[in-house]
């Protein structure tokens, strides 16, 4: 499952980048989120999260760490759960007068789950789209 969203910001790509990027944040702009513990003291490529997240209600704990970052410009964080992996993309750049955020999320269940993406979907839809409700409300903060 993708779900691609474009969104503004008024501060700048590198702040934008690490403020996402940096799943300390997490909890401040996802309400799906419980909790997160970061695994490392510093941010950076490889820095590791334990995450809980609700899925219609019920928890499901991953493991999410910074793929990749070129800061100001792309972060990929993928998240690892034993039924699931989720990547999240983020790419910034300016605007002249702030930041444009193309955020992607890819989410993909491990069989049998991945019989149902279909019907998943709805809800990982209403998930990614409160996510993002509440990063925007987030950034503008």
């Amino acid at each position: 499952m993708r779900f691609e969203r474009h969104f503004y910001s008024d501060k700048g790509p590198a702040e934008v980048l690490e403020l996402i990027a940096d799943f300390q944040h997490l909890q401040s702009w996802d309400e799906s989120v419980v909790s997160v513990e970061p695994l490392d003291k510093v941010f950076g490529e490889g820095s590791r999260y334990r995450v809980r997240v609700l899925f219609s209600g019920n928890p499901i704990d991953m493991v999410y760490t910074v793929s990749m970052y070129q800061a100001g410009v792309r972060a990929v964080v993928t998240g690892v759960a034993p039924k699931a992996m989720a990547t999240d993309t983020i790419e910034v750049r300016s605007s002249g007068t702030g930041t444009i955020i193309e955020y992607t999320a890819e989410i993909s269940m491990a069989f049998p789950f991945n019989l149902l993406d279909p019907l998943l979907a709805i809800g990982f839809k209403k998930t990614v789209d409160r996510a993002v409700a509440g990063l925007h409300r987030f950034l503008a903060s």
